[in-house]
């Protein structure tokens, strides 16, 4: 077989072999040739060389033939296909999937894409791909895709066999190669002589086996499309689509732009701060942020925001920033902070609405881990001394230097009968004293008497009960100084009413004990004085009564005798008396003095 021969055997996908075969005819060898599918045919090796090239061509012919009737056949199945589909489904979202899809089918490339333009002639869209139903608005600069471009503004199919020695692809041409594109296909839409999408199709491998019916038929369904989509409001559908791709592309590249501006602002914070958009999208982050977070800025953009605190906080967090990118302005809060090693942080987080018209939302947060520690150390501590202060049966008040009431425990509730909540940040100290008192208490306060400047020992006063109520009161009271400076007073009070008539009872007792002490002692004293001086008594009466007898009533000194006798009766009155006392009662003698009532002692 001659040189030209084997070549076309080469391109017409044959095999030719040569050689003895194992079932010889006559012993003589052969020659066989055909396609791979089969049509073998034998030549005798020793055939001679025109015959066995006009078998070849007649093959290749054969061949060729048979190619370009199945591709008809693929072509017009596809194109049916297609017109049915398009016929049909033209509201369907995935109906241009499925046109890339018939497309694909009939060239047998290894994918193939819808593009429509934009309402910026400069971008296009991909709205449907064979091989990701997904895709219905990827959006692509047309600037990148130069044949994309020839193609449309010629208004012809471009075929590129071999795209990665194109020229027309020019700087683009390392791209192609390293998306391993090897052939490039392109039937531009036009509709009324203008060019608005294109049908693409792209192989691996370059140099596929397409002919003329495959241009055309890809130049027949981009036309049939094309009036489709011009026919129906799919295409406005999708171009609506795109409307809104456009827009939010528009609104990133704004937002973007105006995050640089304060990306030197936010670099130079010593807080983290992250820009987040409404939904929670992490837009930038910075190094201080990186630090905290442990996070990087490629790690966590475009990432949930709520990944970075703990599960419990995210929904309020999500909650803060579509109202911050809608333009509120809230306080500040603490959340807690979940590094990537995952060690957990209290942060206190502040929120910014700067970025608000781009619907965006800045969080700027820093470690407070310790002090809210520390705040909690002196939250229990205070809780403590609070409980402590209630739980004092004394009141105990404090107030401001200003005279208003800042301290108020349940043991001056109980003395005053003010509720804390009707007193305290609303009552001036001074209506718990009568009036002036509270200005002398000052006064002895600052003085260096009573316990030295600004304290006060124990001193007696009284004080005024919301019902007016004058209670008498034991208090000690003391300055509370800052930095040498007066900042508030306060004071201890202790009830006395029952402490006084405890005292009253007492007292009355004591009194009762002495008056009883004294009777005793009396009657003691009583019965001894009578029974001491009944004796000389009666020996004076019995004296006196002889004397009286042995004189006349002339005598001069009867007289005198019988006095003596009648004061000695008399003073015997007395002392039985004495001798009856039972009890202790008295009566007015000279000026003053009292002495003891026998007449009421001896009842």
């Amino acid at each position: 077989m001659g040189e030209d021969a084997a070549l076309a055997a080469s391109d017409a996908d044959l095999i030719v072999l040569s050689g003895v075969m194992p079932d010889e005819i006559d012993g003589l060898p052969y020659v066989m040739w055909g396609s791979r599918k089969g049509d073998l045919d034998w030549l005798p090796a020793d055939a001679p060389p025109d015959a066995l090239r006009s078998c070849v061509e007649a093959l290749l012919h054969a061949q060729l033939a048979r190619r370009e009737a199945s591709e008809a056949r693929r072509h017009d199945e596809a194109m049916r296909e297609l017109v049915n589909l398009l016929a049909v489904v033209t509201d369907s979202p995935d109906l241009l999937h499925e046109v890339a899809c018939v497309v694909q089918g009939a060239l047998g490339c290894d994918r193939s894409s819808v593009y429509l333009v934009g309402e910026d002639p400069e971008t296009l869209y991909v709205v449907g791909a064979s091989d990701d139903p997904t895709v219905t608005k990827l959006a692509l600069q047309l600037a990148k895709y130069p044949e994309v471009r020839a193609a449309m503004e010629s208004r012809t199919t471009m075929l590129l066999d071999d795209a990665a020695n194109a020229d027309i692809l020019g700087e683009y041409l390392e791209a192609v190669r390293a998306r391993g594109v090897g052939a490039i296909l392109v039937a531009p839409m036009v509709y009324g002589g203008r060019s608005f999408g294109s049908l693409i199709a792209r192989w691996k491998e370059a140099n596929p086996p397409l002919g003329e019916r495959a241009v055309s038929f890809a130049t027949l369904a981009a036309s049939t499309v094309a009036a489709t989509l011009r026919g129906s409001g799919i295409l406005e559908s999708i171009r609506e689509r795109t409307r809104r791709v456009s827009k939010v592309k528009h609104i990133e590249s704004e937002r973007q732009r105006a995050i640089d501006q304060y990306r030197d602002f936010f670099e130079s914070a010593s807080d983290g701060t992250v820009v987040v958009d409404g939904d929670g999208k992490v837009l930038f982050i910075n190094r201080a942020g990186e630090l905290l977070t442990g996070y990087r800025h490629d790690g966590i953009r475009d990432k949930p925001v709520t990944e970075l605190v703990a599960e419990s906080h995210r929904e309020s967090l999500l909650d803060i920033v579509r109202q911050v990118a809608l333009g509120s302005s809230l306080a500040a809060f603490d959340a807690e902070l979940v590094t990537v090693s995952g060690d957990r942080i209290t942060a206190s987080v502040a929120t910014s609405s700067a970025l608000s018209s781009h619907g965006a939302a800045i969080l700027a947060f820093r470690d407070v881990t310790e002090a809210r520690a520390l705040q909690d150390e002196l939250r229990k501590t205070k809780e403590f001394l609070e409980r402590l202060i209630d739980s004092a049966v004394d009141a105990i008040i404090a107030a401001d230097i200003k005279g208003k009431i800042i301290l108020y425990n349940k043991g001056a509730e109980r003395i005053y009968g003010y509720k804390p909540e009707d007193v305290v940040g609303k009552m001036s100290v001074e209506r718990l004293y009568p009036e002036g008192v509270a200005r002398a208490v000052m006064a002895q306060l600052r003085s260096p008497q009573n316990g030295g400047v600004g304290r006060l020992e124990l001193l007696r006063t009284e004080i005024v009960t919301r019902d007016g109520e004058l209670v008498p009161v034991n208090m000690t009271a003391a300055i509370i100084y800052e930095n040498g400076r007066e900042v508030a007073t306060v004071g201890i009070f202790a009830d006395l009413r029952e402490r006084l008539k405890m005292e009253q009872r007492l007292l009355q007792a004591q009194e009762k004990l002495m008056i009883t002490e004294k009777q005793a002692v009396i009657a003691e004293l009583a019965g001894t004085t009578a029974h001491e001086l009944n004796q000389p008594l009666t020996s004076i009466m019995g004296y006196a009564e002889l004397m009286r007898k042995k004189l006349s009533p002339d005598d001069q000194h009867y007289r005198a005798v019988d006095t003596i006798l009648r004061e000695a009766e008399r003073m015997a009155e007395i002392v039985r008396k004495i001798g009856k006392i039972t009890r202790y009662e008295t009566k007015a003698y000279v000026g003053s003095t009292q002495i003891l009532d026998l007449d009421k002692s001896t009842e």
